[in-house]
C-alpha cells in the first residue's frame, strides 16, 4: 500500500463515510484442514468514503452507494471465493468495494468468530483501509 498524498489524505478527512456492521456470511476460509471441511461463519464491518453531495442536492440513490448492494458484494466475496488467511480475504472484500467507481476509499474488518474460539479469545478480525 502506497503512503497518501497530502491532498488525497485532505480528500478522505473531508469525505463523507457510509459504514455498515454486522454484514454476516459464510465461506470456506482458513489454514486447518478442519476449516475446509465446512463453511464457517464470517461478520463484516465497512466504511466506505465518498462524496454525497450529488446525493444531498438530488436525494437519489443512483447519486450515492447502494448499501444493500454494498453488503452483497462483500457476502459474493465471502460466500464465493475460498483463500487460507483472513488477510487473503480481507484484501479480497477492499478490492471488490473499490471497483464502485463513486469510492474514494474502503475499510473492511473481517470478524472470524470460530477462530475467536480456537485462540479463547472473544473475537479474531483484521482491519484493512485500502484507496485508489
Amino acid at each position: 500500500m502506497r503512503a497518501l498524498t497530502p491532498s488525497q489524505y485532505e480528500a478522505l478527512r473531508t469525505a463523507d463515510r457510509i459504514e455498515i456492521v454486522g454484514i454476516t456470511a459464510e465461506g470456506v476460509h482458513g489454514v486447518y484442514p478442519e476449516e475446509a471441511l465446512a463453511a464457517q461463519v464470517f461478520v463484516v464491518d465497512v466504511t466506505l468514503w465518498l462524496s454525497t453531495d450529488d446525493a444531498v442536492a438530488g436525494d437519489e440513490l443512483s447519486s450515492t452507494i447502494d448499501y444493500v448492494a454494498a453488503s452483497r458484494v462483500v457476502r459474493e466475496v465471502v460466500e464465493s471465493s475460498t483463500v487460507l488467511l483472513v488477510e487473503s480475504l480481507t484484501a479480497a472484500v477492499c478490492e471488490a468495494l473499490l471497483e464502485s467507481p463513486e469510492l474514494l476509499a474502503v475499510r473492511a474488518t473481517v470478524h472470524k468468530p470460530r477462530a475467536a474460539r480456537d485462540a479463547h479469545a472473544a473475537d479474531v478480525s483484521l482491519t484493512m483501509t485500502r484507496t485508489r
